[in-house]
């Protein structure tokens, strides 16, 4: 058993989470469940993870550099790296683009709207395909989040400008 770099950090997330978890205990039913939902799963993953690096588990790595990601600082070996910094900026204005939207039309327009352009502009999927997936895209969020666990979420501040809530 030898303590690495990564057992000292998994030790550090488990505590987080215990915190996490702990914290939340006396809280009324709904302020917790965000943090029990979430926490818990996440506290038994981060066990399971430090009792793996105590034991000195490597994770395999499926290519031979390690790289979780296209976008490296050194080492790039098979990409261009004009495509490497190309696929690193789209994803980006993907991310960025969703957190705009949200901001500027509220969660419940802009993930069916973010579901549907990138899966019909980004991945090239087909006009049915793309409609089908945001409709029940669209049905799951809503029914989960909004109907059963009654989660309030922000309005856009277009809708808030235009006095449409």
């Amino acid at each position: 058993m030898k303590i690495r770099p990564q057992t000292i950090f998994s030790f550090v997330v488990m505590i987080f989470f215990i915190v996490f978890v702990y914290e939340a205990k006396d809280w009324r039913m709904q302020a917790r469940l965000y943090p029990f939902v979430i926490g818990i799963p996440m506290l038994i993953c981060a066990v399971i993870q430090f009792i793996l690096d105590l034991k000195g588990v490597e994770a395999k790595s499926s290519s031979s550099d390690g790289a979780p990601m296209d976008f490296q600082f050194s080492g790039q070996k098979d990409m261009d790296p004009a495509l490497v910094k190309l696929r690193t900026i789209t994803m980006f204005a993907w991310m960025f683009g969703f957190f705009g939207a949200i901001w500027l039309v509220g969660y419940i327009v802009a993930i069916p709207m973010m579901v549907f352009t990138y899966l019909k502009f980004q991945s090239g999927e087909s006009w049915a395909l793309s409609t089908i997936l945001t409709a029940f895209a669209f049905v799951f969020f809503y029914s989960l989040f909004v109907k059963l666990l009654n989660l309030p979420f922000p309005d856009g501040a277009l809708q808030t400008v235009l006095g449409l809530v």
